[in-house]
């Protein structure tokens, strides 16, 4: 059952990456899919990042905390993969679903 919530994540997610893409006049040369880098592969400045993940939350009518996955100590991270704002937002999703 985890994988179908998971692969239901990674679909929202490239859903919503196409979805901003698009609006960006941004035409993709290959498919969006978990490997997908944000930075390497699909070029975002950190505004892009900022306006993906304003977009999951309003997708899940919830804040996730972003800041958890984008930083490590006290540093932005590199590059993170579609698949891993997928699992982060699974996670949370799962960690307040556990306490209400």
């Amino acid at each position: 059952m985890s994988n179908l919530k998971k692969d239901t994540t990674i679909d929202t997610v490239v859903a919503i990456v196409e979805d901003l893409t698009q609006d960006w006049g941004i035409e993709l040369e290959v498919p969006c899919g978990a490997h997908t880098r944000v930075v390497a592969d699909l070029e975002f400045a950190s505004v892009d990042i900022i306006q993906l993940c304003v977009a999951l939350e309003q997708c899940y009518g919830r804040r996730f905390g972003f800041q958890d996955l984008l930083m490590k100590d006290g540093s932005y991270v590199g590059d993170l993969s579609l698949g891993q704002l997928a699992a982060f937002v699974d996670a949370k999703l799962k960690t307040e679903g556990m306490t209400q």
